[in-house]
């Protein structure tokens, strides 16, 4: 991406500048004078067929009714939206003006940009173009709020009135790959939605510092740092600990109290925490405000530290200490990052610490627990040797090499072959998206493992009802290097209609006003008939189905939202949204609503001649059997 250096200055001097506009603004300590609140800025991304897609997110600025255009996130981050298909990204802790905000604009930076699609099972970084075939450089894109759910901040005591502003990156929407060119062609068109309510359900993730902690609260608190950032602090938060909390501290696991016990011993300013939260809206006397709830914490040197260097990615091969991992993410201990088409290299051996992410079951783990099929963070002393292939030393046989890898849980996707107690055999055809035809799984047990009937250890997972021939997905951990069978320890197993799916239309270049068959208050058809009709499937997971397979146009209907609390948010609504490129030069539109019967009224006057629409993706779950897709959510481009 940037020089490391050079950003690393850039950085520091924007970390001054953030920490001035913070504390003048009264952190998190305002009272009903001060003339600010508090939004709860997170970003994440709807999933889409890319290996890597970094960019650079520079700004977010809001407009108020009153205050008019106000600067809510200024620090310039680094970020990988393909790490954010799972997880929310807490951006920032933003203090600003009490007032309605209608309208939010993003800033999104494509110059250095690094985004990879998948040739064959290989990751190959893309040529990125704008609309215009011409090099990309900065866009902006303009979300305008539900106008019956616009951001009010309003005069409070406490920073316990915070309100969620939550950004979507719709991958899927945002880009036009073609694959017919050598590289790989990328359009982006960015398409963002915002919300005050997110359209998922997603875990958001708090990185930062700590800076104190609480036993008998059961809390503690750290400086916003999104990312990989390493000097900025971009507001506080504190974070909610209780008794099944899963803590990985310095290579050692511990749950609850015992977790909350053990951060609290750690060196406040300089301990490094990243805690994946549910976030829960509560009711304080005189507001409505929420909490962020710890499931799981990675802190000190299983996060984080001074002397080495992450490696992120999918062990694809292993002989004897060595792992060959694909589709890799280096995460340099100076804030920046690099995606690695190549694939790179891992060296282990008996003194690497090996933990397993929110996992408290497996025991005993050391560097043969690491086997192909395995998706892994390790961290070690990284170099580039005369070959050019990445290389991380994670062996930890020097004092300033912790030497560590995380066990990262893993997805799997194939059919069902047959089940027995405690286990099942499925046909393998992907690992974490992979096809599995790039894993050479050679020593992950004394015999030959054998894709086509892979031993799966389903232990106390509960098992859905399955057919033989059935696609099922399952998340867990690879068996230990040498141990199989079986080949994978289960947590979790899915059949189709519980796996989160994407419905994806896409029309000609010349777009079409008519798209669907039928649209109403209750849902819509697709309509498959039409000239302008290019493509369209639903993806779920690795599995794609294409449209016209299906008896008919599935119906799409939108997601009910939840019961509402009296006096409360609103966990997720629904969200659908549309937009086009507009007038100004680099600049999108897009437009939020959060109930459906709004979002069809506003459809026809929206997809007119001159902004057909040229793109659809709904978000949410298919359910074969009656040919239904419910939607939380849908952006057409236009």
């Amino acid at each position: 991406m940037h020089s490391p250096f050079g950003r690393l200055a850039r950085q520091r001097f924007r970390v001054a500048l953030c920490a001035a506009a913070v504390f003048a603004a009264g952190c998190h300590h305002n009272n009903q004078t001060s003339g600010y609140g508090i939004a709860w800025v997170t970003l994440s991304a709807t999933p889409s067929d890319f290996a890597g897609y970094t960019v650079n997110v520079d700004s977010v600025t809001l407009t108020g009714k009153v205050v008019g255009q106000i600067t809510a996130v200024g620090a310039v981050e680094t970020v990988d939206l393909t790490k954010l298909n799972n997880i929310s990204e807490l951006w920032s802790s933003a203090n600003i003006p009490n007032d309605t905000y209608t309208s939010a604009s993003i800033v999104i930076d494509y110059t250095s940009a690094n985004i990879s699609v998948m040739v064959n099972g290989v990751p190959t970084k893309a040529k990125v173009v704008d609309t215009t075939g011409t090099a990309v450089t900065t866009q902006t894109i303009k979300v305008t709020l539900d106008p019956n759910n616009p951001l009010v901040i309003a005069p409070t005591f406490a920073s316990t009135s915070a309100q969620r502003l939550a950004f979507n990156i719709d991958l899927a929407a945002s880009n036009s790959v073609n694959m017919a060119t050598t590289p790989p062609t990328v359009t982006i068109k960015p398409f963002v939605t915002g919300s005050t309510s997110a359209p998922d359900t997603k875990q958001v993730r708090v990185r930062g510092p700590i800076v104190n902690s609480s036993v008998g609260e059961q809390t503690y608190s750290v400086y916003v740092r999104p990312f990989f950032d390493v000097v900025n602090s971009l507001g506080q938060l504190t974070i909610f600990n209780d008794a099944n909390t899963v803590y990985a501290i310095n290579g050692s696991t511990y749950v609850g109290t015992a977790g909350i016990t053990m951060l609290s011993k750690s060196s406040a300013g300089s301990t490094e925490t990243a805690a994946y939260t549910n976030y829960q809206p509560t009711l304080t006397p005189s507001t409505t405000a929420g909490r962020f709830n710890a499931t799981f914490v990675v802190a000190g040197s299983t996060l984080e530290d001074f002397y080495t260097q992450g490696l992120e990615g999918d062990v694809i091969a292993r002989s004897g200490n060595t792992l060959r991992l694909r589709g890799s993410t280096l995460q340099f201990n100076n804030g920046t990052s690099q995606y690695n088409e190549a694939d790179a290299v891992v060296l282990v051996g008996p003194s690497t610490i090996v933990t397993a992410d929110n996992i408290t079951t497996l025991t005993g783990l050391d560097y043969t627990s690491i086997s192909v099929g395995q998706h892994i963070i390790a961290r070690g002393l990284y170099s580039l040797p005369a070959s050019g292939v990445v290389t991380l030393d994670a062996s930890g046989t020097s004092s300033a090499n912790t030497g560590s890898v995380r066990l990262r849980q893993t997805d799997l996707w194939g059919t069902l072959v047959s089940t027995g107690t405690g286990s099942m055999t499925v046909d393998l055809q992907t690992v974490q998206n992979w096809p599995v035809s790039v894993y050479n799984f050679a020593g992950n047990g004394a015999g030959a493992v054998t894709p086509a009937s892979y031993a799966v250890n389903t232990g106390t997972a509960t098992v859905p009802t399955l057919a033989v021939g059935d696609p099922v997905w399952i998340r867990g951990i690879t068996t230990s290097f040498g141990s199989a069978p079986p080949d994978f320890n289960a947590y979790t197993i899915s059949n189709e209609v519980s796996v989160p799916a994407t419905l994806q239309v896409s029309w000609t270049s010349a777009g079409t006003t008519t798209p669907f068959v039928t649209l109403t208050s209750k849902g819509l058809t697709i309509d498959l008939a039409n000239a302008n009709y290019s493509t369209g499937v639903i993806q779920i997971g690795s599995e794609s189905i294409d449209l016209k397979t299906l008896p008919a146009s599935p119906q799409i209907i939108p997601q009910a939202p939840p019961a509402a609390t009296p006096g409360l948010p609103a966990v997720f609504l629904p969200l659908f949204a549309v937009g086009n490129l507009t007038t100004t030069a680099n600049t999108t539109a897009t437009t939020a609503y959060n109930t459906f019967a709004t979002f069809a009224t506003q459809l026809p006057k929206s997809i007119v001649a001159a902004t057909p629409a040229v793109k659809f993706v709904a978000n949410g779950s298919y359910l074969r059997s009656t040919n239904v897709f419910t939607a939380t959510s849908i952006d057409v481009v236009n």
